[in-house]
């Protein structure tokens, strides 16, 4: 299902970089977001090609704003080189605890471990009540075969869940757009909801698990579903909370845990039938502005309320018709 996403759909997928001749247009895009669609495959060789970035390129672009930190950020979260990603971060992260944590799970990811730890507690220390600092850790801990107690417990107020991507979004499509990219391209490729933090969070849905490791789960599982910024991220959020839900003490008779795995159910249905809607109506009528737009729209008000907003401008016949609100 989630692979299916219009977002996850549309996002960069990682390959080798090399020079490019030409950099990708709006039709290009829309070619292969056709194909894809009579075919079924999500990552072809056109794909490939046109979503490859040239580490160059980025690297001179960011060079010709000295000390901006915006542009230091996008570049760390752009170039697929740890040690180039490394010494970006590393430059910037401690003035901004949003870099910081996407630095921690980065490195975690990569297997710098001391590293990553080193900068989930600093995240710890001044994000108080986010979640992903202490997920972080409990990954590595979990990666290393160690105990999952962390240094320092998170407080049972330690709930929510930020991962700081449309930060991080929209540094990237600055970046992309100073370094000759077209808005729609620079949004195409500067896209990216399925975060470390995200992956992190969701691999720690496996026995065994400890109390503080479901209630933090269950903590990020509810903030996602509350914070819809990415269909993805409500997405992800359901499977930690039924996680929690089946990993917790009497998880074979729970009347709430019921109620809410069918509530997340038919949620998910509605869901699935608003992307088919998206796929098939709405997305290939729209014109590279409104699809510009439908960017934009997703960082400041959501995808759901984008997709909303996108097929009524695209599709009016049928825009709200098909697009069912509320929960």
């Amino acid at each position: 299902m989630t692979a299916k996403l219009l977002l996850v759909a549309m996002v960069a997928l990682s390959g080798p970089v090399e020079a490019q001749d030409a950099l990708p247009t709006f039709d290009d895009f829309r070619q292969i977001d056709r194909t894809r669609r009579l075919t079924g495959q999500l990552q072809t060789t056109e794909l490939l090609k046109v979503t490859r970035i040239d580490p160059v390129l980025i690297q001179n672009t960011t060079g010709k704003f000295p000390g901006d930190t915006g542009m230091t950020f996008a570049a760390a979260e752009l170039l697929t080189d740890w040690p180039q990603r490394r010494a970006m971060y590393e430059m910037i992260a401690s003035n901004s605890v949003p870099v910081a944590l996407r630095f921690a799970c980065a490195a975690a990811r990569q297997g710098d471990y001391e590293l990553a730890l080193k900068w989930t507690q600093y995240c710890q220390e001044r994000d108080t009540d986010n979640t992903v600092p202490w997920l972080v850790e409990l990954w590595i801990l979990a990666q290393q075969k160690k105990p999952l107690q962390c240094a320092n417990p998170p407080h049972t107020w330690v709930t929510n869940f930020r991962d700081y991507t449309v930060e991080a979004c929209q540094a990237r499509i600055r970046l992309l757009e100073q370094a000759g990219y077209s808005p729609y391209s620079a949004r195409r490729l500067g896209f990216k909801p399925d975060s470390d933090a995200l992956i992190i969070a969701r691999d720690l849905c496996k026995p065994p698990m400890d109390e503080v490791t479901r209630r933090l789960l269950l903590g990020a599982g509810e903030s996602l579903q509350q914070h819809r910024q990415f269909l993805l991220g409500e997405l992800i959020g359901q499977t930690l909370e039924r996680s929690a839900f089946a990993f917790g003490a009497n998880s074979g008779n729970n009347a709430k845990a019921t109620i809410r795995t069918d509530e997340m159910e038919s949620r998910r249905e509605r869901l699935r039938e608003r992307i088919t809607d998206m796929e098939r109506n709405v997305v290939d009528f729209a014109t590279e502005r409104q699809m510009v737009q439908y960017f934009d729209d997703v960082l400041k008000i959501g995808e759901e309320n984008a997709m909303r907003k996108l097929a009524s401008v695209a599709q009016p016949s049928s825009s709200t018709a098909t697009l069912p609100t509320g929960n």
